[in-house]
């Protein structure tokens, strides 16, 4: 116990007053004579014992109540357990992710954690608040109020060594910090074994009435002809269940499908629409369950097609039929060359360009496929026997050339099956078919293999946005214009030369779309849909602008591609469906947990202010001369 006032303490000195005042009984006694004092002895006896113990109480209840008014104006109280918490920063984590979508008793989570930290906020002292998305310093009381009312959902979630580094950056190294952290604590926030260092957590967990929640996570084309084409789509349930779960498919307002399905007993489903094939600008799927909102809509666009411009230059024209026979159109414009006769014009427009057995390269030809490497445009070399030109062209750029010519026949055995030129090509892994051969070949270094002889060696090479064929593949060195794998190994080489738009993109990862359109410098591509309109970043190049964006779009939605004023395209936007999961940590190791806000701030409050015992030495004064008067009126 201390005290306020101590020097008030000696005053209790004079409680030595009424000691000396019963201790020293001032009164006289006369004596007289008396016939018989028989009886009146006893008497007299006995009243003098009852007063000796009245007077002794009397002194007793005196003494304690003086005492008591003393002490209660030297202002006792009791200290505070923890004084450090009344200086150490408070930082609050607010959890906007869309996992606090989810209704709990109260509401959706994060409107009753929003609610929550309004009610209860002291109005005293300064706060930093951290979102998902956003990061505030030193507001006052009213200042996090205006703040948190502004809080929405956010499509961006943070682990704790986010949090834990956010924190660091607002904890002054002299003072300790308090971290609160509001939050459904998902699985995927990934807590450590123990919370170590001068930070301290305290954690208020906000539960889902409902953990069941359902999502449309992703789709995917199977298959197109000119009428139709099958759209897949995967269903997801966070537990197994055997609800039916009704999909829709629109295009704008317009509903295209609706099927309803059941998930058996499984977390997984695999449904499919047929549709008629066609332009779907602003396509979307929808369900609706009882869990999260937001993966409840899977946005989609499908463009008409566009022409992916490509181009040959060969020593003869002749030599570039197995090309023209893959490279067709609608959905390829291509030109064949040879090195005397190039129109450098079309050649720019060209999104990739292939190399064929060339044995001379001008130096015009060899300035223009430099800028284009430079452009990112893919380029693909099969070489000659007589390979002088190439080399020294390669030897210009990030990319290793060929090596000495090797007269060795080899089989070509080795198939990357996983890389994204065979993706799609195979059902299976195969380990034995017709193999295709080359007699001659150069040894090539570095890069990634995409196909290899059978001394593991590379046959097709991957540098960069440079494709190196070891071999030349006419007919009279090699078999592999023969074999199954060139049709799907040059198509894929020309249909990923021009990142077209995808069915759809996540937001908040970075993206690179390519729109062919002729530049002219001045005019710059925009994204626009119903909530959002942004110029995201983008390169220029001859027949193509290239958009770059990562933490554009906020929101998912369709978007329009807007260049000079008119809609070339369209494009789809998805949040991504970490948090669709809706599993939920439940042990969060030596951090303080509490059941609410006001519980922590109650909390904080206890540990920080000191209990004033004032009042209880005025009441216990009232109570002994109270119990004084008594004593003189009852007792004799």
């Amino acid at each position: 116990m201390h005290f306020k006032q101590p020097e008030i303490l000696f005053a209790l000195v004079f409680l030595l007053i009424p000691l000396l005042v019963h201790l020293f009984q001032l009164r006289k006694y006369q004596k007289e004579d008396f016939t018989n004092v028989k009886f009146l002895k006893k008497i007299s006896r006995e009243t003098r014992k009852s007063s000796r113990l009245k007077k002794w109480l009397v002194l007793l209840t005196r003494m304690i109540a003086l005492g008591s008014i003393i002490i209660a104006f030297a202002q006792p109280y009791l200290p505070a357990r923890d004084q450090n918490r009344t200086t150490s920063e408070k930082v609050i984590y607010l959890d906007n992710s869309f996992s606090m979508q989810a209704i709990g008793k109260s509401g959706e989570l994060l409107n009753t954690a929003i609610q929550d930290l309004l009610k209860n906020i002291p109005e005293e002292g300064d706060f930093h608040l951290i979102t998902n998305t956003e990061e505030y310093k030193n507001l006052n009381a009213e200042e996090l109020k205006t703040r948190l009312e502004q809080t929405g959902f956010s499509s961006k979630s943070l682990d704790f060594q986010d949090i834990e580094v956010k924190a660091s950056q607002f904890s002054d190294r002299e003072i300790p910090s308090e971290v609160i952290m509001l939050s459904d604590f998902q699985q995927q926030m990934e807590f450590p074994e123990n919370f170590e260092g001068k930070i301290s957590y305290h954690l208020v967990p906000y539960k889902a009435e409902n953990n069941i929640n359902f999502s449309l996570d992703s789709l995917y084309i199977e298959e197109r002809d000119p009428e139709f084409l099958q759209l897949n789509f995967i269903l997801k349930s966070n537990r197994e269940n055997s609800d039916q779960i009704t999909v829709s498919a629109f295009n704008a307002d317009e509903l295209l499908a609706r099927k309803t399905f059941s998930l058996d007993n499984k977390e997984r489903l695999e449904g499919k629409f047929q549709l008629r094939n066609e332009q779907f600008p602003a396509g979307r799927l929808e369900i609706e369950d009882n869990g999260l909102q937001y993966d409840n809509r899977l946005y989609f666009s499908i463009n008409p097609p566009q022409e992916i411009k490509g181009a040959a230059i060969s020593r003869e024209l002749s030599q570039a039929g197995f090309l023209n026979r893959i490279f067709t159109g609608p959905e390829f414009e291509f030109h064949n060359f040879t090195s005397e006769n190039i129109d450098y014009n079309l050649l720019s427009r060209a999104s990739f360009i292939i190399l064929n057995e060339l044995e001379e390269m001008p130096s015009s030809l060899r300035i223009s496929l430099e800028k284009m490497h430079k452009e990112g445009k893919t380029i693909v070399i099969i070489p000659s026997e007589e390979n002088t030109a190439v080399n020294s062209f390669l030897g210009s750029l990030p990319a290793s050339g060929y090596g000495n010519l090797q007269s060795q026949e080899l089989l070509i055995t080795n198939i990357a099956f996983e890389h994204p030129l065979l993706n799609g090509v195979f059902e299976n892994e195969i380990k034995n078919f017709d193999y295709p051969r080359a007699k001659n070949h150069y040894r090539l270094t570095g890069g990634n293999k995409i196909l290899g002889f059978q001394d593991n060696s590379a046959f097709l090479s991957e540098q960069g946005n440079i494709y190196l064929f070891a071999a030349p593949i006419n007919s009279e060195n090699s078999n592999f214009k023969n074999a199954p794998l060139v049709v799907p190994i040059f198509y894929n080489l020309g249909r990923t030369a021009l990142a077209l738009p995808q069915l759809y993109y996540q937001v908040n990862r970075t993206n690179q779309i390519e729109v062919p359109v002729e530049s002219s410098g001045d005019e710059v591509v925009s994204l626009v849909s119903e909530n959002e309109n942004f110029i995201p970043a983008q390169q220029a190049f001859a027949g193509k602008v290239r958009l770059n964006n990562e933490d554009l779009p906020e929101t998912a939605g369709n978007f329009s591609i807007i260049y000079k004023g008119e809609e070339t395209g369209n494009i789809s936007y998805n949040y991504s469906r970490e948090e669709s999961n809706a599993l939920y940590s439940e042990e969060f190791n030596d951090a303080e947990v509490y059941n609410s806000v006001s519980e922590y701030f109650n909390n904080v409050r206890s540990a920080t202010q000191s209990k004033a015992l004032w009042k209880w030495f005025v009441i216990l004064a009232l109570i002994f001369l109270t119990a004084e008067m008594l004593l003189l009126k009852y007792l004799k």
